[in-house]
């Protein structure tokens, strides 16, 4: 870009950001009005999120509510953590079940509010760390530990499916800030959480919900 808002110097441009390692969409504004307009939608809540995780486990029930507290963890630096004392900011958090396999499942998020690293603490504290989240309890997979004992996949067994968490921004809305339009952006998964869902849904797949993912 041949120029982008100045408002956070840090991160030129940047309105909507998610986390290291977090794939999906992003917002950037070209110039400090447009930014401060589209920050104020985020600020007052008028804009809607969602994301979709590979958790551990096979969550239940079907669509369900996560309204637990949140806040900076007590003793580690730049950490956060589940909070019942004065510190838990609200964090509410709906879920989705998209898809379920043996011992995983397909997730999809909305979130209410914005808190730091939500979606990966309101999974953690459900009992469902997200796949490849090693701060919040989730593992990093080799083809082995999907693909079962026997079954040639052509692939290397001890490969790593995906290095990070699989968490992915799919989908975002928000007013235009110069027509004042709705405005939505969606991003299919691809890479390697695409390949992830793949590979789980060719030998551990059980059910999906109605709602049926494109993948790329």
């Amino acid at each position: 870009f041949k120029s982008l808002s100045k408002m956070d110097t840090i991160r030129p441009g940047i309105v909507h950001r998610i986390d290291k390692e977090t794939s999906g969409l992003i917002l950037i504004a070209k110039n400090d009005q447009f930014h401060d307009k589209l920050s104020k939608q985020f600020e007052n809540r008028k804009t809607r999120k969602r994301y979709l995780a590979v958790v551990h486990g096979e969550v239940e029930p079907m669509t369900d509510t996560i309204d637990v507290p949140l806040g900076k963890h007590p003793t580690k630096r730049d950490g956060y953590a589940v909070r019942w004392d004065a510190i838990g900011k609200p964090s509410v958090t709906v879920f989705h079940v998209r898809e379920i396999y043996d011992d995983f499942t397909l997730v999809e998020l909305d979130l209410k509010t914005g808190r730091t690293h939500q979606i990966r603490l309101h999974l953690q504290h459900l009992g469902y760390p997200i796949v490849g989240d090693d701060i919040y309890g989730g593992k990093h997979l080799k083809i082995s530990d999907i693909v079962p004992r026997g079954v040639d996949c052509n692939r290397d067994r001890l490969e790593c499916v995906i290095k990070r968490q699989a968490l992915h921004a799919s989908y975002l809305s928000f007013t235009h800030p110069i027509t004042d339009a709705p405005s939505e952006f969606t991003a299919p998964l691809h890479g390697d959480m695409a390949v992830l869902v793949k590979l789980l849904r060719k030998h551990r797949f059980k059910k999906a919900s109605t709602l049926f993912l494109k993948v790329r």
